[in-house]
């Protein structure tokens, strides 16, 4: 038995896929060659002018490659030590309502999403 609601299980599935989806490399997957994100290094080259485009290609990834997305908003905020971008990613679920996640960018090309307290709402 799980301690977890069925809402809660999808917003923990949802996570997974997107940290997949935001992991991995555009034409690393010869069937889905636009799936995930280009390579990084152009974009932390040219920061923080790069974030309005790296933010664009994170909301156009997702909302097709994660089919229970219905909206994505995401507000970049200032760096933390050892994080290349850092922002807020609020999820608007087509059944489940909205889902926020802390998103960081690491040096080492990894990207991190923790699910936000109180960041789960119905509408």
């Amino acid at each position: 038995m799980t301690d977890f609601s069925p809402e809660e299980q999808t917003f923990f599935s949802v996570r997974d896929n997107i940290e997949r989806i935001l992991n991995s490399r555009r034409r690393s997957l010869a069937h889905l060659p636009d799936f995930g994100l280009d390579d990084l290094s152009e974009i932390y080259r040219h920061l923080p002018s790069s974030t309005h485009r790296l933010r664009n290609a994170i909301e156009s990834t997702l909302l097709k490659y994660e089919p229970r997305l219905k909206a994505v908003e995401i507000e970049v905020h200032a760096s933390e030590p050892g994080v290349m971008v850092g922002f807020t990613m609020a999820c608007r679920l087509h059944q489940e309502g909205l889902v926020r996640f802390d998103t960081v960018f690491t040096p080492d090309g990894k990207t991190r999403l923790k699910m936000l307290q109180a960041a789960r709402e119905r509408y």
